[in-house]
This record gives C-alpha cells, structure tokens and sequence, in this order.
C-alpha cells in the first residue's frame, strides 16, 4: 500500500500566520547537553496556525466547540477537487463535485505558494458565501482549503458562519501541492482540547483501493 500523503504543513517559527495572530513558538525547557536528564520541549502557539480545524465557537458565540463534532467527522472518503485557474470559488466553481461527496477539499494555486511564503499574504484563493451556500445545502460534513482562511481577506466572516450553521466542519492550511484531483481517503484528527474553537491537526490522505 502506498504510503499516506501529508497535506499539513511544518509548524515552525517564522512560518506565514494569520495579522494580529500570535503565531508559533517552540524553545527547549530542559537540554541533556545542559545537564538536565531529557530534552523537552515547550511549545506556544495560536491553535489557527499552519494546518487545523475549526467549530462553530470560532464564529459564533453560543456556537459549540471542537468536542462537538464525532471523531468520524474527521476520517473517511474525501474528493480533492483542484482548481488550478480559480481566483475565487463560487458555486459554478463546485459543479464539477461528484454527488455523493461528504468530505471536499479544495486545491488552489494557494498549495503551490506554501513551499516559498515567508509571509502572510491576503492575494489568496477563499469561498464566498454563495459556495459556502451551496456546500451547505449539499450537507456535507467537511469543506478543506489550501489558504489560512475559507473566507476571503477582510470578508465579514459570512463564509464561515454558513458553513457552521450548517454543521460543516471547516479544516484550513493545507499544503494539497502534491495531491492530484480525485478520491482518498482523509484523516485530519484534531487534539481533544476542552472547549476549543480550533486546534491544530496532522493531515493525510491514503489513496482509497
């Protein structure tokens, strides 16, 4: 069987981060080359950094956070829809999506920016709230993108709040360069943080047999 593809991308300091966010950081707490018995590391950072999930809670203020969702929300069949010409997704963009997708996670020129972005940059690849409509009225049960935000820059968080409503879970910061168009199988768990609006996940996708 082939080997899982990693569609997340490396939490490192420095990385592209959302304005205003306080990003990642990791230092050394103890160092065996210090004298202490183990190296442990310390890590602090922003639960939207790099690749990672999103609730309700995020948008909404009585929305419910990340342990309201199943685990299985989060593992299972999934189409990659690419979408190399897209400056923005509208619903005419989604007609292309099998029926019966439950899991949809889109490829933009947004995958093919992460390997040289140093910096945030808000000429991204989002949905507008016409898609966000149109995958809400599908029923889905995910919707990935290739962009730190679903929503386009300075957008009212509309996107966000259709698709949440709807109880579709959102999974954004993907790294899909290496991901041709089709079906797999995708695993993106999150931690079980209590009460949480986001964490941050490893993703893979396994190509179904």
């Amino acid at each position: 069987m082939p080997d899982p593809i990693d569609i997340s991308v490396r939490l490192r300091e420095g990385m592209p981060i959302w304005p205003g966010s306080d990003g990642f950081r990791i230092r050394q707490a103890l160092a065996i080359a210090n004298g202490d018995v183990a190296n442990v590391s310390t890590v602090e950072m922003d639960v939207h950094c790099g690749t990672h999930v999103e609730s309700p809670l995020h948008f909404i203020a009585d929305g419910s956070a990340l342990d309201g969702y199943s685990l299985g929300t989060f593992v299972g069949p999934a189409h990659v829809l690419h979408l190399p010409d897209a400056a923005s997704i509208g619903p005419r963009e989604l007609e292309a999506l099998p029926s019966g997708t439950t899991r949809l996670l889109l490829r933009t020129r947004n995958s093919d920016a992460w390997a040289s972005r140093t910096a945030f940059d808000d000429d991204y690849v989002a949905l507008t709230p016409e898609a966000a409509a149109w995958i809400a009225a599908r029923r889905l049960q995910l919707v990935g993108i290739d962009s730190l935000s679903i929503q386009h820059w300075q957008d009212d968080g509309e996107t966000h709040r259709i698709l949440m409503r709807a109880g579709v879970a959102i999974l954004e910061g993907l790294d899909l360069s290496a991901v041709a168009g089709g079906d797999y199988r995708l695993t993106c768990l999150p931690l079980r943080l209590d009460g949480a609006e986001a964490s941050p996940v490893r993703a893979i996708l396994e190509a179904l047999p």
